[in-house]
């Protein structure tokens, strides 16, 4: 499927060094989206604890930044029996802009790559947001003990979707070093207001 973004901003790769974006990602979400990602209403400490440890060598997570901060993440963990399971978040004032489907079509062309054939969510009941985003990739829904779970079949790769996956990893460092420059340069920046400030 296109990414159909409405919205400026890149959607990238997350390498190890940067769970600092994701931890930050997942501080800003309302109580609801962190209750939905969490399945419960986690502390602070607990998504820090979290987001830490997110950037394994198991798991790939696609990032949706906006002038270097992060708006938008799909995580992909490696599971046995060649299946990945898949959680996504978008912050409130980005969401309903094609952002969560982009990150999720993203992370499809990652499955098929590494010859997955199904990617799984979990998701509350009453996470109606998920259950769409399932839906629009023609995911097999179904419902027990309060909870979702949704089944999305990735295509084997090609030729065409290694070349693709290729062409966004090189976008995705570029933009890491960017990202990394602008966020020293802002944090500079405030370092010389802090004193002037005081003066």
């Amino acid at each position: 499927m296109l990414e159909e973004l409405i919205t400026p901003g890149v959607i990238r790769k997350l390498y190890a060094w940067e769970s600092d974006l994701l931890t930050a990602h997942f501080l800003r979400l309302d109580p609801e989206a962190r209750h939905c990602r969490f399945a419960a209403g986690v502390s602070d400490e607990t998504v820090m604890a979290y987001a830490g440890r997110a950037l394994g060598p198991d798991a790939v997570v696609h990032g949706f930044l906006v002038e270097g901060v992060m708006r938008g993440a799909a995580e992909l963990r490696l599971m046995p029996g060649r299946t990945g399971e898949v959680a996504v978040t978008v912050e409130d004032a980005w969401r309903l802009t094609g952002i969560g489907s982009a990150l999720f079509g993203r992370l499809l062309l990652t499955a098929r790559n590494r010859g997955l054939t199904g990617l799984v969510m979990t998701c509350l009941s009453s996470n109606r947001g998920m259950q769409r985003l399932a839906a629009r990739f023609d995911g097999t829904i179904t419902t027990a003990s309060g909870d979702s779970f949704a089944t999305v079949t990735a295509r084997p790769a090609t030729p065409l979707s290694f070349w693709r996956e290729v062409v966004a990893d090189s976008a995705s460092a570029t933009a890491s070093v960017i990202d990394r420059q602008i966020g020293l340069l802002r944090d500079g920046a405030a370092a010389v207001r802090g004193p002037l400030a005081e003066g």
